[in-house]
C-alpha cells in the first residue's frame, strides 16, 4: 500500500519575498500616516463635541455588531493644589502649627506635603481650605486639570477580529480606494 504524498510546498522565491516586502512595507508606511491623519480627525471632532454637548464618546459598528468605543481620555481629577506663596504658607505655618516649622523661616517637608494633601478646593469661595478643620490655607493655589486633548480606543471582546474578518471579506475595499485617493491629494 502506498501512502499518498502532499505535493511539498515550495518555498517562496528571493524575488517573492522582496515584492511581498516591498508592497507590505509601502502599504505599511502608508496606512500608518493615513490612520495618523484619521485618529487626528476623530479626536477632533469628538473632543468639539465633547466640549459643547458633552459627548464622551462614539461607537464604530461593522456588520451591525460594535467592535470599538472610542472615549473622550478625561483627567484623573480636576486639578490640583500646588504651593503658589511660599512665604504666605511658611508664615501660616510659624504661626498655627510652630511644631512643623524649622528653625529657619521653612516648613519641614513632609507636614507640608500632609497638607496639600488635606487641602480641598472650595468652589464656592475659591480658596483652598483644609478638608478637616475648613481653615483657608495661604499660599496654597487650585491648578485645574487642562481640558482632554485625545480619544482612546476601548475594543469589544471581539472587536479585533471582527474588523479583521472584514478585511479579509473584502468589505473594505471601498474605505481602502477613498484612503488611497485622499493620499494622492484627490477630493472625494
Amino acid at each position: 500500500m502506498t501512502e499518498q504524498q502532499e505535493p511539498e510546498a515550495t518555498a517562496p522565491t528571493l524575488a517573492e519575498l522582496s515584492q511581498r516586502a516591498t508592497v507590505l512595507n509601502q502599504m505599511a508606511s502608508r496606512f500608518t500616516e493615513l490612520a495618523a491623519v484619521a485618529k487626528t480627525d476623530l479626536d477632533s471632532a469628538v473632543l468639539a463635541q465633547h466640549k459643547s454637548n458633552g459627548v464622551k464618546s462614539i461607537s464604530t459598528s461593522i456588520g451591525g455588531s460594535k467592535v470599538v468605543t472610542w472615549t473622550v481620555r478625561e483627567p484623573k481629577t480636576p486639578g490640583t493644589v500646588v504651593v503658589s506663596d511660599r512665604a504666605a504658607l511658611t508664615d501660616w505655618v510659624h504661626l498655627n502649627h510652630p511644631e512643623h516649622a524649622g528653625w529657619e523661616a521653612t516648613i519641614i517637608g513632609a507636614f507640608e506635603q500632609a497638607l496639600i494633601n488635606a487641602a480641598v478646593h472650595d468652589k464656592e469661595s475659591g480658596a483652598i481650605i483644609h478638608k478637616d478643620t475648613g481653615e483657608v490655607l495661604p499660599g496654597l493655589a487650585w491648578k485645574p486639570s487642562p481640558a482632554p486633548s485625545s480619544v482612546a480606543p476601548f475594543w469589544a471582546p471581539d472587536g479585533r477580529d471582527q474588523v479583521m474578518e472584514y478585511l479579509r471579506d473584502g468589505a473594505v475595499a471601498e474605505l481602502m480606494t477613498t484612503a488611497l485617493q485622499l493620499g494622492q491629494g484627490a477630493e472625494v
